[in-house]
């Protein structure tokens, strides 16, 4: 009889890898301009792509959550990244709709860098990566989540067509979420590497110490 199928740690840990790239995917490819339109004009807009809208923003959100609680590790850091997912995700939509209706209108460039769907994407995305992970030196990348509204401004100066701009801002946030979690990575690692070779020397000088003691002792 073959061994029942178990949803090991590795299982869980490539299930929340696969969520939260999916669910990113989801966050900066989704137009969420029908609901913002259908909240500035009273719900006088007849089409159903506001509630479609108001479904795929929670469906992402729920990628998020699940993900993030998939991950096998202290339930501390599950809960963390799911705050952090659910607070930004509804301060961005919130502040989206007013931004939208022209309640927050200055500072324009502002609200412009804050509000850029792939900032959001990647701040949510790569930080709570990043509190599920344990990581310390390495949240040092997460500064790397200024590239996409800098990309999109740059895209927006140079009048590319609303193609391009998907195509290249996507492909941004990819680079930016999947680089930033490897480079923190990275440096983590490097940094415990280099405690450890410093933790071998301090023990090596302090045994060749002791060594020199008992031998001048001896004599």
């Amino acid at each position: 009889m073959a061994d029942p199928l178990k949803f090991t740690a590795n299982a869980r840990y490539g299930a929340a890898v696969v969520g939260t790239v999916f669910a990113a995917y989801l966050n900066s490819a989704t137009d969420f301009s029908s609901y913002i339109q259908a909240s500035n004009f009273a719900g006088s807009i007849g089409t159903d792509v506001p509630l479609v809208n108001f479904v795929q923003f929670f469906m992402i959100m729920g990628l998020y959550v699940a993900s993030f609680a998939l991950m096998p590790v202290e339930s501390s850091r599950r809960v963390s990244a799911i705050t952090l997912a659910c607070t930004v995700l509804f301060t961005w939509a919130t502040l989206g709709i007013e931004r939208g209706t022209g309640t927050i209108v200055q500072p324009a460039g502002f609200w412009s860098f804050v509000l850029n769907q792939g900032f959001i994407t990647v701040v949510v995305a790569l930080g709570g990566w990043l509190i599920v992970r344990g990581r310390r030196v390495g949240w040092v990348a997460f500064g790397l989540v200024v590239i996409p509204p800098l990309v999109g401004r740059a895209l927006d100066l140079a009048s590319v067509t609303s193609g391009a701009y998907i195509l290249v801002l996507e492909g941004t946030v990819l680079v930016v979420g999947v680089g930033g979690a490897w480079l923190a990575g990275a440096i983590d690692a490097g940094v415990a590497r280099i405690g450890r070779v410093r933790g071998g020397r301090s023990a090596a000088a302090s045994a060749a110490s002791a060594a020199s003691g008992v031998s001048q002792s001896g004599a």
